[in-house]
């Protein structure tokens, strides 16, 4: 098991692409802690796999905070932190309202850096630690009328990019996952005439994870893009 003795935290683990990912982390031998808003979702997921399930709204500080420490409370550390939560509004930016684009931010880019903030503490005590943010390549093309998941995923690139450069050489890797369409409810809310099978799979960025959760401490793997046809492209 490549995960064996190893403590990780996935958000948005009560389906779709943080189920897959907290799945795969539970079969390479992880505890890991299943984190979401809905109660129910995580509940499930977590009896599913022998995971812990810890409600957290990473819209929340206290509630991340509070997420973090119960984690290190029953486990004694944190090795990976999966920032996956997300939200989008679909509205071209002359309609879009000021609340959707302020909780779009606030999921997708707040809630990921708060989560890291307070994650790092632990990561920081014990001079090893990974970091895995899932970005989406609508922040790299900009989609017509998703211009705040577009801007909070692109800018979700750019704090990858200074964790790097700050905590590298303190044994802690970050790294950055960036989808093209996959299967999730939220992919179905904005095209429900998609054919599923036409697009990725949740279970082929949940590999992308575990190979950068299970890379060596010198790794300088940043970035894989995980596109349908070619599964990944790492630099």
């Amino acid at each position: 098991m490549k995960l064996k003795d190893k403590v990780a935290i996935v958000t948005g683990a009560g389906r779709g692409i943080g189920k897959a990912i907290a799945a795969a982390f539970a079969r390479e031998g992880a505890s890991v802690v299943c984190s979401a808003r809905s109660v129910d979702e995580i509940n499930a997921v977590a009896a599913s796999i022998g995971a812990l399930a810890i409600p957290c709204d990473v819209a929340d500080e206290a509630d991340i905070r509070s997420m973090v420490d119960a984690t290190v409370d029953a486990y004694g550390r944190i090795d990976i932190l999966v920032n996956n939560a997300g939200a989008v509004a679909r509205l071209p930016v002359h309609e879009l309202p000021v609340e959707d684009w302020d909780h779009v931010m606030n999921v997708n880019l707040r809630g990921l850096f708060l989560c890291t903030k307070y994650a790092l503490g632990s990561m920081l005590d014990q001079g090893t630690g990974c970091i895995i943010n899932i970005s989406s390549g609508a922040g790299v093309v900009g989609p017509r009328n998703r211009s705040a998941y577009a801007a909070s995923k692109h800018g979700v690139m750019g704090f990858t990019k200074t964790l790097v450069a700050e905590y590298l050489y303190q044994g802690i890797r970050s790294h950055v996952i960036l989808p093209d369409a996959t299967v999730s409810r939220m992919r179905s809310e904005g095209f429900p005439n998609e054919d599923p099978d036409s697009i990725i799979q949740a279970e082929d960025i949940a590999d992308a994870a575990v190979f950068l959760a299970t890379q060596p401490a010198t790794a300088h793997t940043m970035e894989i893009r995980v596109s349908q046809g070619l599964r990944t492209r790492t630099r």
